[in-house]
């Protein structure tokens, strides 16, 4: 695992053991064999490397970065997509409309990238039985040098449904090391599902505005609740699929290349849901 320092939002996260372990993949097999769910029950999160082709998912990566302006990555390479230093004058806030995200979720090739065999089979493996997708699948691109990124949050706050009939596949879009600004995740933490409330009132909040997430401080977390955030670096081609109900935050992207994922959620077929998850999503959609 690279040895980068760990910063997420601007703030250090210590690499001791007291506050960072490794994430720990599970062999493709258990998607197989069955023991799949009993891993999501058990530790919030099944990893995966390299379940989809790697070259596929580059070709997602060079497809959505060829919609800006070639000036915005460095010798024009929208595969590496690293950032040239450079944004488009004038280009609306991410996922918004008239910005190349918007269009991208919009876009049929990716529908049938989200809706990749493998992908949904993954979720059928853990959630034992037929899946339907959630069309809102919300697109993330972290820029070098910005200390922004997702906050801790469990996606339960966000999508409601029943905890047992959905499943997150977080899928980096290309190489995502430590640098890069990968998820981690707060250990055993789906095993305590009133830890939202239990922080919500003393951690430190970066947005007054939005209560949703947790925090932004992740060192302050994992002393609070005495757990580890699970840290590695991720590849073209891997997938966690992960409990609604489990903590998670990115780090903040230091490299060159862009770091680019999204986020596809998978439902037991016939269950309820939110049904403002029909729809493409929009960065300003307030959900």
């Amino acid at each position: 695992m690279s040895q980068v320092t760990l910063v997420s939002n601007g703030l250090p996260l210590p690499r001791s053991s007291q506050y960072v372990a490794p994430l720990h993949a599970s062999p493709s097999s258990a998607l197989e064999d069955g023991s799949a769910s009993a891993q999501l029950a058990e530790h919030g999160y099944v990893y995966v490397r390299g379940l989809l082709p790697r070259e596929l998912v580059l070709a997602m990566r060079e497809r959505y970065f060829q919609r800006f302006p070639a000036s915005f990555v460095q010798d024009g390479d929208s595969r590496r997509a690293a950032f040239s230093g450079f944004e488009p004058d004038g280009l609306p806030p991410h996922g918004t409309r008239g910005h190349p995200a918007y269009d991208f979720v919009r876009d049929p090739a990716f529908a049938e990238f989200a809706e990749h065999p493998l992908l949904r089979g993954a979720a059928e493996a853990v959630l034992g039985g037929p899946v339907e997708r959630l069309r809102r699948t919300p697109i993330r691109h972290f820029v070098p040098g910005r200390p922004a990124s997702s906050r801790a949050h469990i996606d339960g706050t966000y999508v409601e449904a029943k905890a047992a009939d959905l499943v997150t596949l977080w899928v980096p879009l290309g190489d995502c090391p430590l640098s890069s600004g990968g998820l981690v995740y707060l250990e055993d933490s789906h095993e305590e599902q009133d830890i939202s409330e239990r922080v919500r009132n003393l951690a430190p909040y970066d947005r007054p505005g939005d209560r949703r997430p947790l925090t932004h401080d992740l060192k302050w977390m994992a002393e609070h609740t005495q757990r580890r955030w699970l840290v590695t670096d991720y590849a073209a081609g891997d997938v966690v699929i992960h409990s609604p109900l489990i903590v998670h935050a990115s780090l903040d992207c230091q490299s060159e290349e862009m770091r680019l994922s999204t986020d596809i959620r998978y439902l037991r077929q016939g269950t309820h849901y939110d049904p403002r998850w029909r729809g493409d999503w929009a960065a300003d959609d307030s959900y």
